[in-house]
């Protein structure tokens, strides 16, 4: 039982099946940091490991999902879709083409 579960007035969060960690992490905080974390953790009904993991995985998902998508001004939208309606190709991406090219043939 975790040692503040009697301030909890809520049930305990339903944890997803355990998978097999193979792996550790180490970090080093202060001794307010890990209060705080065991803190929260108390409150959600967890323990350390699995509040820091759960909280960071759900970070590291924001922060990929965020870089997987561009965001571009109306500006940079209008210039990006003039440039992909262009029937002949700009000097750059001839050049572009023929460094492939040589590339691909040596």
């Amino acid at each position: 039982m975790l040692p503040c579960s009697n301030l909890l007035e809520t049930s305990l969060i339903a944890m997803p099946a355990e998978t097999t960690k193979d792996t550790s992490i180490n970090i080093r905080a202060t001794s307010e940091t890990k209060r705080q974390i065991d803190r929260a953790a108390c409150l959600l009904g967890t323990d350390r490991t699995n509040f820091i993991l759960q909280t960071v995985m759900e970070r590291a998902l924001e922060v990929i999902e965020r870089h997987k998508t561009v965001t571009l001004s109306d500006r940079d939208r209008d210039t990006f879709l003039e440039l992909l309606d262009e029937e002949t190709p700009n000097e750059d991406l001839r050049d572009a083409a023929r460094v492939r090219r040589e590339l691909l043939s040596d």
